[in-house]
């Protein structure tokens, strides 16, 4: 097995409030580690629904907004390779792996 498996990454900051040149919406630039490794994971909330009554979004969508993204943040600690951008919308919440360009 990988060792770096067995690490979780962990949360060093939230970068703040970021928009993503070419992205749909806006949200929070956070930065994770993991031994010597440093990534950005952004938590894009789309236009759509930053402009939507948070009660007709789907939970994970509302809790993003509550947590300025953490809520999101959390799911993919745990992944060997996390996401780049994670986008939250209407239909709740997505991302593709880093390996796949997401």
């Amino acid at each position: 097995m990988d060792d770096q498996q067995l690490h979780h990454w962990e949360i060093r900051t939230n970068l703040g409030r970021h928009a993503r040149p070419g992205g749909d919406g806006s949200g929070w630039l956070w930065e994770i580690s993991r031994d010597d490794q440093v990534a950005r994971v952004m938590i894009e909330i789309s236009e759509a629904a930053w402009s939507t009554d948070p009660v007709g979004l789907p939970e994970e969508t509302r809790r993003a907004l509550e947590t300025d993204g953490r809520t999101e943040l959390l799911k993919v600690l745990g992944h060997d390779d996390p996401p780049r951008v994670i986008r939250c919308g209407s239909t709740g919440c997505t991302y593709r792996s880093a390996a796949q360009g997401g």
